[in-house]
């Protein structure tokens, strides 16, 4: 194995504990990102590789003095198994965030991932109220969209309003996807598991859908984890192994 570093991300050293899967865990050492950052992140499998990657920590976008702050993921399964599981990312009030997740997959591809959002910082109840945050989540079969989606949250008035997070300060989506497969019975197997309360899921085409809008990471989190458990047999063709920096 052969590790490159440049700029402000590390990976640091991937484990083994399932056998072939690689867990590898992405490190961002100033821990947040400002207006006028631009931060990329791009991540290539080959054929028949198998990773899950996650993050030690939140993402946080900072207040600004009104530039805009990005940061961009995009997966590139070519006939591989990708476990895509970041903590969560925290808007700070003030911020002008842009945070983009591209998943590119072919027929032969496994994905599950999720996207957790938390507007403003609950500890210390500091509210989101004057920032603009746009997050976008894109999935493509061989460059043809399967799912687009953009959700702009303009302060304290989209959290509030009716038509936007009808006060809920914390908005989530997970995603399973696996075109060779027989993905039939994922939906009613999801919703046996998931309580029905601020959770929902459904299912586009191949893409099965999990969304949480409330107000706990905690209990994202936990949702999310028992989805990934339920269905990691069925995708993965293994059972469940949680990452070792989850403990820490």
């Amino acid at each position: 194995m052969r590790s490159r570093h440049s700029g402000p991300l590390l990976v640091q050293r991937p484990f083994y504990p399932d056998g072939a899967t690689c867990h590898a865990v992405i490190l961002h050492p100033p821990a947040g990102i400002v207006g006028g950052d631009s931060l990329n992140v791009r991540i290539q499998c080959s054929a028949d590789a198998s990773t899950l990657i996650t993050t030690p920590g939140a993402t946080r976008f900072y207040g600004s003095d009104g530039r805009e702050g990005r940061q961009c993921q995009r997966l590139d399964l070519a006939g591989s198994r990708m476990e895509w599981m970041p903590q969560e990312t925290i808007y700070f009030d003030r911020c002008v965030a842009h945070q983009e997740l591209v998943v590119n997959i072919d027929h032969t591809s496994r994905f599950i991932g999720w996207d957790i959002n938390c507007f403003g910082r609950q500890a210390g109840n500091y509210p989101f109220v004057t920032g603009v945050a746009t997050v976008s989540i894109r999935v493509l079969h061989d460059g043809m969209p399967l799912l687009q989606e953009r959700l702009v949250v303009d302060g304290g008035n989209d959290i509030d309003r009716l038509s936007g997070l009808r006060g809920s300060t914390v908005c989530a989506t997970m995603l399973a996807v696996a075109p060779s497969l027989d993905s039939a019975h994922w939906l009613s197997l999801v919703r046996e598991v998931l309580p029905p309360a601020e959770f929902a899921a459904t299912q586009i085409d191949n893409v099965l859908v999990v969304r949480y809008l409330g107000s706990s990471v905690e209990k994202v989190r936990s949702g999310f984890v028992q989805t990934w458990i339920a269905l990691r047999p069925l995708i993965m063709q293994k059972p469940a192994v949680m990452p070792r920096i989850w403990a820490t």
